[in-house]
C-alpha cells in the first residue's frame, strides 16, 4: 500500500465523523476526484495538509485525527498482513518491513526493543500535518491494545494540539509530548503473544502481492476492494459492486475485468474480507453473535451462521467455544 493509497484512506474515514470527504476535500481547494484515484489526481502530503485543516474547522475538532482513529477500524493491506501474522512481534515487524518499503522511506517506521520495553517508532516527513502522524500513532495503540498488547506509553515528538488528558483516554496510557521520537511503547515480553487472528496462508498471499508492488504504487486491485469492502461494512453500507467500484475510480465492468485479469472475483473478494473480520470479531468474547452478523452486512444470524458454516465448518458459536 503506497503512502498515496493510505493518504486516500485517510481522507475517505473523514466520513466516520459525520463529514463529506469530497465536501472537505473541495473546501481545500482540492479535486475530489483524488479520493478514488480517478483521473491521475494527486493526493501529497500538501493536499492532505489542506484537507485535514479544512476538516478540523469544519468540524470544530482540534483532535481531528485521535477521535478519527478512535471511531474507525484498522483497515488496509498493511494492517490486514500485521494481524494475519503468528505472533504480535511478527505482526509488527511486517508492518514496519512493508510501511517502510511502500511508504517511500527506508525507516519510517522500525520495531525497536529496549530492556522491558519494545517500541514501534515512527519517522514521519515534517510535511505530514498533525491530524495525520496522531491518527496513525493512535490507530497502532489501539489495534495493539485490542490484541491484548495494551500500550504502556505513547511519545509525541510535537506539542499537544488539544487536552492532554483526552490524548490518555483515547490511547489508555501516559503520553509523552515533545520527545526526541514518536513511538507507541508496550511490554517486551508482549511481542511473543500468540494472534488469535493468525492465518498463514492469507500472510503469505498478502506479502506476496506486496512483494508484487513497486514502490510508490498502489497496491493490487484485490487489496485495494478488500480495504473498500472492509470501510463499507464499517460504515453499515450494502456491498454494491457498482458503488464500490466508483469508490475505486471505476466502472463495476472495469473492476471486474481487472480483477479476473489478476484471477479473483468480486464476490470471492468480499468473502475473504467477511470471513476475516469474523475471526477478529469472534475474538472479542464481549461482542454477541448478532452484533458481529450485523458488522458483517448480513440480514440476521441465521444467514451468518450458513456462511460461516460455508467457511470454517462449524457454527460461530463452537469456533468461539473451540478458541
Amino acid at each position: 500500500m503506497s503512502l498515496d493509497v493510505a493518504l486516500r484512506m485517510m481522507v475517505a474515514e473523514l466520513a466516520a465523523l459525520g463529514l463529506d470527504p469530497a465536501a472537505i476535500c473541495a473546501a481545500a481547494g482540492v479535486d475530489p476526484r483524488a479520493l478514488h484515484d480517478e483521473g491521475g489526481v494527486p493526493l501529497g502530503l500538501a493536499e492532505l495538509a489542506r484537507i485535514l485543516a479544512a476538516a478540523e474547522q469544519r468540524s470544530g475538532d482540534p483532535l481531528l485525527g485521535l477521535h478519527l482513529a478512535e471511531r474507525t477500524p484498522g483497515r488496509g493491506v498493511l494492517a490486514y498482513l500485521a494481524r494475519t501474522q503468528p505472533t504480535v512481534g511478527d505482526g509488527l515487524a511486517s508492518f514496519a518491513r512493508y510501511a517502510a518499503a511502500n511508504w517511500g522511506a527506508p525507516d519510517a517506521v522500525r520495531l525497536q526493543r529496549q530492556g522491558e520495553d519494545a517500541a514501534v517508532v515512527f519517522r514521519f516527513s515534517p510535511a505530514l500535518a498533525r491530524h495525520a502522524t496522531e491518527y496513525t500513532v493512535a490507530r497502532t495503540a489501539i489495534a495493539l491494545g485490542r490484541g491484548r498488547t495494551p500500550a504502556r506509553q505513547v511519545w509525541f515528538s510535537h506539542a499537544p494540539g488539544g487536552a492532554e488528558d483526552e490524548y490518555e483516554r483515547v490511547l489508555r496510557c501516559r503520553v509523552r509530548f515533545r520527545a526526541p521520537d514518536t513511538r507507541v511503547v508496550v511490554r517486551a515480553a508482549d511481542l511473543d503473544r500468540r494472534q488469535r487472528t493468525a492465518n498463514p496462508q492469507a500472510a503469505a498471499a498478502l506479502a506476496a502481492a506486496l512483494a508484487r508492488t513497486p514502490p510508490g504504487q498502489a497496491a493490487p486491485v484485490a487489496d485495494r476492494l478488500a480495504y473498500v469492502v472492509d470501510a463499507a461494512l464499517a460504515r453499515g453500507e450494502s456491498i454494491d459492486r457498482e458503488a464500490l467500484a466508483r469508490v475505486l475510480g471505476m466502472s463495476g465492468k472495469t473492476l471486474a475485468r481487472r480483477l479476473a485479469e489478476d484471477g479473483h472475483s468480486f464476490r470471492d473478494v468480499v468473502e475473504s474480507v467477511r470471513r476475516a473480520l469474523a475471526e477478529q470479531l469472534l475474538a472479542d468474547e464481549r461482542a454477541e453473535l448478532s452484533q458481529v452478523a450485523g458488522r458483517l452486512g448480513f440480514a440476521d444470524l441465521a444467514a451468518f451462521g450458513k456462511a460461516f458454516r460455508r467457511w470454517f465448518g462449524e457454527s460461530p458459536s463452537a469456533f468461539r467455544a473451540r478458541r
